[in-house]
């Protein structure tokens, strides 16, 4: 007979929240969790409902799964597919934002609300901005309070392009340079002298010397390419990807391969056109992958002579960056600003303004994990460095204090992100939207009774044309199009 999926308990309805047995490990553990028996939703059953699933998530997850200082739950929408909140998805919405609130602080745990519905998301986000002493954001200081309201805002006026770097993908797995180098050199067989003489080489000379032999003991260059990609091509990604797709911008950039932030933008309803790989249409968002993509393993950039090979194959793409450089704000995540591509494209973009221009102008924000002060002096008056913690510590092993050093300065980045992305939303299609009334304020819920009633007006041919503008905006807020 085969085990029962969870608790004698759970299974009698004598608890409110259970996680399942036998869940393969490596990928996240699923909490059965009840809706309300009598589609009554109170703030005080969402609250007991939520405080069930936690409890049970907590108990289930006695092991560490990762280096995070707080372990990670996420929860969908609660009850709102045919589970009984449906018709009420303003007040649902409330009283789980409030529930979660209270619990992250109770437990000591991160939750995150996964939300699907532009509505939802965008109530979401109001009801957040609004909430006393913006208490999700509260770790991060004023200094830091301020430059994510700021960047939000930037972002929202369609100043602000991302600048992915590795450290976006390491939450889900992706290895280092280091790393990478290390799976790689699995895949070839080196000698003993060949081996210490290896070691002496800097990382794109160790890059060259593992694609040659890749060449000689597996036949082609493309089996490195392979395998490459293979070492880093991940199928689920963390939440600064997931954070970032959910900032507007339309263009983006990259120096990974991985497919993580396309794959975060199509699941944030906000697909991306891949360079070199397609070419977007006009007013489409766009990702440029400098340094290519495990879609097309031959545009991979990693060996000395690919950098060196960079700039007459794909000199309109640095183009492409150097003008975003000068005419838009950019936001680097995860970047070590080490690499030597990056550093000839600030060049020329430098070079490019006139010396009594240039003073002052910053070219964009760098949020780092923590603070160096002579990456300052480097970039002073270039790039604005936002530390999340302070100074680094002097040795970061798996097994020292440096690893949760890394770790809990990796989780203010997240918040940082949360926050920005909410200032960034300028979305208000909850009000107009069906079942989103009980989440409203007095003041809204006015303003949604009239333009409702606008929206039931008799249409006339002269005022076509207004009436089509009138119409786009009352969509914009939610309104059915069916109406």
């Amino acid at each position: 007979m085969a085990e029962a999926s969870c608790d004698e308990q759970f299974r009698l309805g004598q608890s409110h929240a259970a996680a399942l047995r036998a869940w393969d490990q490596s990928s996240a553990l699923p909490v059965l969790t009840a809706v309300p028996d009598d589609n009554q939703w109170s703030p005080e059953v969402v609250a007991e409902r939520l405080n069930a699933f936690v409890t049970a998530a907590l108990g289930a997850l006695d092991r560490p799964r990762n280096r995070r200082p707080y372990k990670l739950l996420a929860l969908p929408f609660f009850g709102t597919r045919g589970g009984g909140a449906g018709n009420h998805l303003g007040a649902a919405l409330r009283g789980i934002l409030d529930s979660i609130s209270v619990l992250s602080n109770r437990h000591e745990v991160d939750i995150v609300l996964v939300l699907r519905d532009r509505a939802a998301f965008s109530l979401a986000q109001k009801l957040r901005r609004e909430a006393a002493n913006n208490s999700p954001w509260m770790s991060l200081g004023t200094h830091r309070h301020e430059k994510a309201q700021a960047l939000g805002q930037q972002a929202r006026a369609g100043q602000l392009v991302p600048f992915l770097g590795a450290g976006v993908s390491v939450s889900a797995g992706a290895p280092s340079w280091k790393e990478l180098l290390s799976r790689l050199r699995q895949g070839v067989q080196l000698q003993d002298a060949q081996a210490s003489a290896f070691e002496s080489l800097g990382p794109l000379d160790q890059a060259g010397v593992l694609e040659q032999f890749y060449i000689e003991q597996h036949g082609s260059r493309e089996a490195f390419g392979s395998a490459v990609a293979a070492a880093v091509d991940l199928p689920r990604y963390g939440l600064a990807p997931a954070l970032l797709a959910a900032v507007p911008s339309s263009g983006a950039i990259t120096l990974n391969y991985d497919r993580l932030f396309e794959m975060a933008c199509s699941d944030a309803q906000q697909p991306r056109t891949v360079m070199p790989e397609g070419v977007p249409a006009v007013g489409s968002r766009w990702l440029l992958k400098l340094h290519g993509s495990v879609r097309q393993p031959e545009s991979i950039v990693l060996t000395r002579d690919d950098y060196l090979g960079y700039s007459s194959n794909r000199a309109a793409l640095s183009a492409l960056v150097k003008a975003h450089l000068l005419t838009h704000h950019l936001l680097f995540v995860g970047f070590g600003l080490a690499d030597d591509h990056f550093h000839e494209i600030v060049h020329d973009v430098r070079r490019a303004i006139p010396a009594a221009s240039s003073d002052g102008h910053q070219m964009g924000t760098v949020l780092s994990l923590f603070d160096e002060p002579l990456q300052r002096l480097v970039w002073s008056g270039k790039l604005d460095i936002l530390p999340m913690a302070a100074s680094a510590p002097d040795k970061v092993s798996k097994d020292d204090d440096g690893a949760a050093a890394v770790a809990a300065a990796g989780r203010e980045l997240e918040i940082f992100l949360d926050m920005m992305a909410a200032y960034a939303t300028d979305n208000h299609s909850y009000l107009l939207a069906p079942a989103y009334n009980k989440g409203l304020s007095e003041g809204e819920a006015e303003l949604r009774h009239q333009l409702l009633d606008l929206a039931g007006r008799k249409r006339t041919t002269e005022t076509a044309e207004v009436w089509q503008v009138i119409d786009r905006a009352l969509r914009d807020l939610g309104l059915p199009s069916q109406t």
